[in-house]
């Protein structure tokens, strides 16, 4: 009897030993399984990120857009004419079209370069050997943008009739690309590709008056704290309207420096710019020749310039205004 108690007993025993075994091998598995769940989805949630970096990459990423000059063409004594210049809207950027042809069936490709100017906010189009200019630009009417940092395009004065400028403003962080397009002999079509800058916010800025008036009129805008400067002038007689420009510049957002204008008693129109860094134009000259037998005498003392005009009868209108891209402060006479 004592025997068939211990052989029962022992075969108890084994029992028990194997079922904990058993329940401990389930316990283990479930572990695994569940560490193996923690790890997939862990790496589905970096890939999901990653994908994310990548579109945003790609998608403010234009490829072959830079801020370098670009020189297309070559040089050459053959004769073109620009028959005409576009702006369009592009993916990711705005492209400004320059048409070009020549008479002549061996002509080369005109020479065309693109120059970043970014000190005063300009890409400089400048063109070589034009004998025809069949285009709607003039000097006072360009082509407005206003998107992006890119404000638009203006033509500038040449010392040439055979030479042609244009300036593409831009206030962002821009880029570009130029391209040509020669489908037909005797025709091409270069493309300025800018790019646009989806996060430029413009600075406030006093862009002055919008009308002509024989009243004292003033811009407030940069000081010689600021690195206010002018760094040149230009001019165009045109219907009557006497149009001095200075070109300026400074170390903040906004470019344009404080100045005003207003008759003395003397009738003299006389510009001050009360607080400059610098002034390029009176160490060049203090006296420059206008046309419509207007002169304008420089005066630089301290930080102080002043532009004293004379030749003007009766206190004729005028206007003082800026521009941005170029940079500019404009000083319009109606005579």
């Amino acid at each position: 009897m004592k025997k068939h108690i211990l052989i029962y007993l022992s075969l108890l025993l084994v029992c028990s030993l194997l079922l904990t075994g058993c329940t401990k091998k389930e316990n283990e598995t479930e572990t695994e399984s569940n560490d193996s769940q923690e790890i997939v989805e862990e790496e589905s949630s970096d890939e999901e990120e990653y994908d994310g970096v990548e579109e945003e990459t790609g998608s403010s990423d234009l490829e072959g857009f830079n801020k370098e000059t670009w020189v297309l063409g070559e040089s050459s004594e053959y004769e073109y004419s620009i028959e005409e210049i576009l702006a369009e809207e592009g993916v990711g950027y705005h492209v400004f079209k320059f048409t070009m042809s020549s008479s002549v069936q061996e002509a080369t490709t005109p020479l065309f370069t693109v120059t970043p100017i970014l000190s005063n906010g300009v890409l400089r189009v400048s063109l070589t050997n034009i004998f025809d200019d069949n285009t709607s630009v003039t000097h006072s009417e360009g082509i407005v943008v206003n998107k992006s940092g890119i404000t638009g395009l203006t033509r500038l004065v040449t010392d040439s009739d055979t030479t042609r400028a244009y300036d593409i403003g831009v206030l962002g962080l821009n880029r570009l690309k130029v391209e040509v397009e020669n489908n037909d002999v005797g025709t091409w079509v270069f493309l300025v590709k800018v790019s646009y800058d989806s996060k430029y916010t413009a600075p406030t800025i006093d862009f002055g008056s919008t009308e002509f008036s024989s009243e004292e009129q003033e811009i407030e805008g940069m000081t010689v704290s600021e690195g206010a400067k002018i760094l040149d002038y230009s001019f165009i007689y045109s219907s009557g309207i006497l149009k001095f420009s200075l070109e300026v510049a400074s170390g903040a957002s906004n470019p344009i420096p404080s100045v005003n204008a207003t008759y003395n008693e003397d009738g003299q129109l006389v510009l001050t710019f009360p607080s400059l860094e610098q002034d390029k134009v009176s160490g060049w000259s203090k006296t420059i020749s206008l046309p419509a037998g207007i002169s304008a005498e420089i005066l630089r003392s301290g930080d102080q310039s002043i532009y004293t005009f004379n030749g003007i009868s009766n206190t004729k209108p005028f206007k003082l205004s800026a521009a941005q891209s170029p940079n500019l402060v404009i000083l319009e006479i109606d005579l």
